[in-house]
């Protein structure tokens, strides 16, 4: 009666959605694996033979739903199935090699979608706009004779129909119209923008595949726990790296600038309890 198993959040929750037998795992294909095979449209959108779309976000989830009213703002000007999207996160390195295409990855104060509107939308018309053109070229027809409307391309007087999915590798080899030449829709038009949908990334954290910043593991990766004066304005005064460094498995003590002192161990654990030691508070205080 005293076992105790060994269990982890992730572990719990993915056996518990095992067991009540309504929940699938799933998971999101890093950048470099979700295009191979799918030629992306343009830095915002994938679109697979499938029909799914994979909008790019790059702003961090921090539980306002940013990812998923990005989403939105790509979908409305993309005109795609709401129904048929899902996301990635691009990458930092990602981002700089392709001259910075997705803005900011800075995330913070709510402005995810208060900066960034303008860029996502703009992002979301491009891929309709290449979309579309492909769509003449395949049709045969002038791509003004064309409409968009939930994935699909028709042209009215032919009754001839192309969905995104099927022209997708096509549309993706064609240069991506100039800025100047991006038309975004009108707000009375929005249909996807503003309206209450179901969030994203809801299912991934129910079903425990969602990856949070503290799950990220790489080689040899250390950990810090920082300890800054608690009085505004304050400076560092002192502090005992011996008995910090001392300490199982702490590798280095820094100095933050003039207010804070940083623990760097093999653990955030270790880090953390050499910071509340008793060794780092004296050197918190003010001057």
């Amino acid at each position: 009666m005293n076992f105790m198993p060994k269990m982890n959040r992730r572990s719990f929750v993915v056996s518990a959605a095992a067991a009540g037998g309504g929940l699938a795992l799933g998971f999101h294909l890093p950048l470099a694996e979700a295009t191979e095979g799918t030629p992306e449209v343009n830095a915002w959108a994938v679109i697979r033979p499938d029909e799914t779309v994979v909008i790019r976000i790059a702003r961090s989830e921090m539980g306002q739903g940013t990812l998923t009213g990005l989403a939105q703002m790509v979908a409305e000007e993309l005109e795609c199935d709401w129904s048929k999207v899902t996301y990635e996160f691009p990458t930092p390195g990602e981002n700089v090699k392709r001259k910075r295409v997705w803005g900011d990855f800075f995330t913070a104060g709510s402005q995810g979608i208060r900066s960034s509107n303008q860029i996502v939308r703009k992002g979301g018309a491009a891929a309709r706009m290449m979309l579309v053109s492909a769509a003449a070229s395949n049709l045969k027809v002038p791509a003004a004779e064309l409409t968009v409307a939930n994935g699909v391309i028709s042209h009215k007087a032919s009754g001839n129909t192309v969905t995104f999915g099927k022209i997708a590798a096509a549309a993706g080899q064609l240069p991506p119209p100039a800025d100047a030449d991006i038309k975004l829709k009108d707000p009375k038009d929005w249909t996807i923008i503003g309206q209450p949908k179901k969030r994203l990334d809801t299912p991934l954290k129910v079903n425990g595949t969602a990856i949070y910043g503290i799950d990220i593991r790489l080689p040899d990766m250390l950990y810090a726990a920082i300890k800054a004066c608690p009085v505004n304005g304050g400076t560092l005064k002192n502090y005992d790296e011996t008995k910090i460094t001392s300490r199982k498995g702490v590798k280095k003590v820094v100095k933050v600038e003039d207010n804070a002192v940083a623990v760097i161990a093999d653990s955030w654990w270790r880090a953390d309890k050499a910071r509340m030691s008793g060794t780092v508070p004296a050197g918190a205080t003010s001057t």
